[in-house]
């Protein structure tokens, strides 16, 4: 048995021997690559810090100077920073009808008329200042037999084509006369005998009250009698009638009338119911 011990201490010896050397080999083998492990730490740990990713305790990265770019803040522009408005259309006035240009300082031109007055109402017409106020004709000439009475401050006619009587106050001022209907009837009373006139002084003149159409207007209204006063007589008799007769003229215009007694020519205008005479 101890030689066979020994056969087989001795087969067994030469594999004893290559584990041992087998090991040694391993053993070198790690040794060395975990030198090499222990000194690629420190790279590693370089590089992993640079790159911010690796914080070791008690390792504080320092920043390294860095040129740092200055930065730009745009300015705007003033015009920029002003709110853009809004533009609203204004609305369109509709077209109207042309104003014609206002000449101060010039009369307005003589109408164009299709006939003209004639004889002594035509020369008075002819007269500008009368022309552009009354205008046109709008009827003929025609004749009357009139009547008329003269006042303390005032006149009255009689127009019996037109069945009217003029009452003509102050000359050249704006209502300065007025129409009346005629009234009168053959029937009425001439005069009121409870009307009595102021007695004339020696050689004075004669006042007494309108008689007739003219009386009846004149009674019924206490305006016109304020306004007009007593009739003047033509005559120093005091009974006299203050109503004269005449054979004239009287046609009509687009502004007025022209109305003639045989003497006078009294242009009654109705652009403001002033009158003048010619």
């Amino acid at each position: 048995m101890r030689s066979g011990m020994r056969f087989h201490e001795s087969r067994s010896l030469p594999r004893l021997v290559l584990s041992t050397s087998s090991c040694r080999r391993d053993k070198a083998r790690q040794g060395t690559l975990a030198h090499l492990v222990i000194a690629a730490v420190p790279f590693l740990a370089i590089v992993l810090a640079g790159c911010d990713v690796l914080r070791l305790p008690g390792m504080t990265s320092v920043p390294t100077a860095s040129a740092v770019l200055p930065m730009h803040t745009p300015t705007l522009a003033p015009a920029l920073l002003t709110p853009i408005p809004t533009y609203t259309q204004s609305p369109t006035a509709l077209p109207s009808a042309a104003t014609p240009t206002p000449t101060f300082g010039l009369p307005p031109p003589p109408p164009t008329c299709s006939s003209t007055p004639q004889w002594g109402l035509g020369e008075v017409w002819k007269n500008e200042s009368v022309r552009t106020r009354l205008g046109c004709t709008v009827d003929e000439q025609m004749g009357v037999q009139g009547e008329e009475v003269y006042l303390e401050r005032g006149h009255m006619l009689w127009r019996p084509d037109a069945g009217l009587i003029y009452v003509l106050f102050e000359a050249d001022k704006p209502g300065g006369w007025g129409a009346f209907t005629d009234t009168f009837v053959p029937t009425d009373a001439d005069s009121d005998p409870q009307i009595v006139a102021p007695t004339p002084q020696a050689g004075g003149q004669v006042y007494t009250q309108p008689t007739g159409r003219f009386g009846k207007l004149w009674r019924g209204s206490p305006l016109l009698r304020e306004r007009l006063g007593w009739a003047m007589s033509p005559s120093t008799q005091r009974n006299a009638s203050p109503v004269l007769r005449f054979t004239g003229a009287v046609q009509d215009f687009d502004g007025g009338t022209l109305f003639w007694n045989g003497t006078t020519c009294f242009v009654l205008r109705t652009d403001d119911m002033s009158w003048i005479m010619y």
